[in-house]
């Protein structure tokens, strides 16, 4: 567009400069002519008595600017009217320059935008996954099975534990079994918790990702006696406790879907379970 633009310019320089050289030959042409038959005009002008030169000369002048200056006024009349269609071009081109300016803009900002938003998931990511790695290997540890030994019966930490908290007569008595005990079971709780708070603060809202895909990822790892464990952690009803936060967390992560409390050895406390767990409350139906 600008390239045809700038061909036309050249077009109107050559044709005003062609302009100028036919004005200045006409010009010539006459007073050549004027100087070679002036004398002839000179003696048949005014009844045969004659003008002076400059009188001659101001006729043939008025004659040339009569002729001429009509012609040389369409012609800046034709060169205005090109002007401004050139003009008219050029601002066209313009605007649809600006146009595809601001597309351009507009994807680069959609592109820096996913670019930030793929920034904020992965370094998400990268910390969840180092927490997971901790989550996994604390809970390798409550689920490693030991032979008997003395007093101590075979099975893992979390399992010992679980059967000591169900010896007990009430969900409350069994849960204080569990809140006394300081080993990794406490830890693993501990991590669970501090998991589930980053999810539910840090995860990315403009992600196209779904916060709930991480908490399946930790549902996936957990087995019956830990959600067992997990329940009794969170049956609380004390706001001021810090385990209501852990409830309202499991609760909103449905992390005790997984729970099946149809087994003979988690029935013990399925009715304690339904007043803390909306969603046990059909389980204790049963």
């Amino acid at each position: 567009m600008f390239k045809k633009a700038w061909q036309e310019i050249h077009l109107l320089e050559f044709i005003a400069v062609f302009l100028l050289a036919c004005t200045a030959w006409f010009y010539i042409k006459t007073y050549v002519e004027f100087e070679s038959n002036y004398l002839t005009w000179l003696e048949g002008a005014n009844n045969g008595e004659g003008m002076s030169r400059a009188e001659a000369l101001g006729l043939s002048g008025d004659f040339l600017g009569g002729v001429l200056n009509p012609i040389l006024s369409f012609f800046s009349f034709l060169a205005l009217l090109f002007t401004l269609r050139l003009q008219r071009r050029e601002l066209t081109a313009t605007m649809d320059e600006l146009k595809k300016s601001t597309v351009a803009a507009e994807s680069n900002v959609r592109l820096f935008t996913e670019q930030i938003r793929a920034q904020r998931l992965d370094a998400f990511e990268n910390t969840f996954f180092s927490l997971l790695k901790l989550f996994n290997t604390t809970f390798e540890k409550i689920n490693e099975h030991h032979d008997a030994e003395g007093d101590t019966p075979a099975g893992s930490p979390l399992q010992l534990l679980m059967a000591q908290a169900h010896s007990q007569p009430t969900l409350e008595e069994a849960r204080a079994v569990l809140m006394a005990d300081h080993s990794e079971i406490d830890h693993f709780i501990s991590i669970l918790f501090e998991m589930l708070k980053f999810i539910d603060q840090k995860f990315p809202q403009d992600s196209h990702t779904d916060h709930m895909f991480y908490a399946n990822i930790l549902k996936a790892i957990i087995n019956q006696e830990a959600f067992e464990a997990i329940a009794m952690y969170a049956a609380t009803h004390n706001a001021k406790s810090a385990f209501f936060a852990f409830k309202e967390l499991i609760e909103k992560y449905e992390l005790l879907e997984e729970l099946d409390l149809r087994a003979t050895k988690h029935q013990k406390f399925v009715t304690g379970y339904a007043q803390f767990f909306p969603q046990l409350q059909s389980v204790a139906a049963i």
